[in-house]
């Protein structure tokens, strides 16, 4: 029996994402394939091409979205209560 439940559980996050952002891609393109000639799809992704931003554009949003990114996940973690020893010994070998 195959369930997303016990697949999730098998794989890590990152596999199941990329899994899932492939799925989505191939009907995607199973749907634009099906509803129009082929040709007129490749028609249409290659015209939406010169409305993206341009590169220069985009790489300063990215680094910037990046930064903001690593300030708000490394933000230093209050402590609640004393550490066990248990918790202080973990990196002792």
């Amino acid at each position: 029996m195959l369930s997303i439940a016990r697949m999730r559980k098998r794989l890590p996050l990152v596999a199941y994402v990329l899994l899932v952002v492939i799925l989505v891609m191939l009907v995607g393109i199973a749907c634009a394939c099906a509803t129009d000639h082929p040709m007129q799809a490749v028609e249409k992704a290659v015209s939406a091409i010169p409305a993206a931003p341009a590169v220069m554009e985009a790489w300063p949003v990215m680094v910037l979205g990046c930064f903001a990114a690593a300030l708000v996940l490394a933000l230093p973690v209050a402590a609640r209560e004393r550490a066990s020893p248990a918790f202080l010994q973990r990196f002792l070998f």
